[in-house]
């Protein structure tokens, strides 16, 4: 199925890197700092005008800048909490904490190793320049990857076919056919990779349904499954 695969781009948050517990665990850290409540409730409510503002980020509503403040100005007007407070020193001190937070998904250093020195590896990521490459070279991982796209740097996120444009020039002109990308999002991810011509696996450790509207190569639980589907491949026989 993936014999042809010349490049290998992953996504990084909750494909790579455990996004889901260490955003908690630094708004939890964020809310203690300014002796806010601590409780799910308020994680919950951040959590809804964050995504909100990430939507209209990946829509371009937004800037990377805005986007910063906006989310915290939700959070406050949300909870009734000083709105005058600066929401973008807010912001810098969340990211100072996500930046500690850099646990790897299980098996992503497996894959990483088995990718390693056979097919060139990249990251395909949106964030925020401040977090992604602090997070990668704080979980010792930056050396795996020949080119990582932060979005925040190139002013361009994904699902914008520009980004996958952009890619598909790092990772030196290949048919789009022979780039495969690996990442948890069915829409920013898998979705924009496939429009773009990319080959796609749709890492759904929780085993969701797969919408009739998007297609993908395969669906995996873990990030182990991806090996097998390498196997034959003629880089990874030559290498090993």
């Amino acid at each position: 199925m993936f014999h042809d695969i010349q490049y290998i781009y992953f996504d990084l948050d909750d494909t790579l890197m455990d996004f889901t517990n260490a955003s908690k665990n630094a708004f939890q850290h964020l809310v203690n700092h300014y002796q806010w409540p601590n409780d799910q409730n308020t994680f919950d409510i951040y959590q809804k005008g964050n995504h909100q503002t990430w939507l209209e980020f990946e829509q371009n509503i937004i800037s990377s800048y805005e986007l910063r403040s906006l989310r915290f100005k939700r959070f406050l007007t949300a909870m009734n909490l000083d709105e005058k407070k600066d929401t973008h020193e807010m912001n810098q001190t969340y990211i100072n904490y996500l930046i500690k937070e850099t646990t790897l998904i299980n098996g992503a250093l497996t894959l990483m190793h088995f990718f390693n020195n056979k097919i060139p590896m990249g990251i395909l990521t949106n964030g925020l320049k401040e977090a992604q490459r602090p997070r990668l070279l704080k979980a010792d991982m930056v050396h795996f990857f020949k080119d990582i796209l932060v979005s925040d740097e190139i002013g361009i996120s994904k699902p914008n076919p520009e980004i996958f444009k952009l890619a598909i020039q790092k990772a030196g002109n290949l048919p789009s056919e022979n780039i495969l990308l690996i990442g948890d999002n069915l829409y920013t991810d898998i979705e924009a990779a496939q429009k773009s011509g990319f080959k796609t696996a749709w890492f759904n450790p929780q085993g969701k349904n797969l919408p009739e509207s998007i297609n993908t190569e395969i669906i995996i639980e873990k990030l182990e499954e991806m090996i097998p589907f390498f196997q034959s491949h003629p880089n990874i026989h030559r290498c090993t």
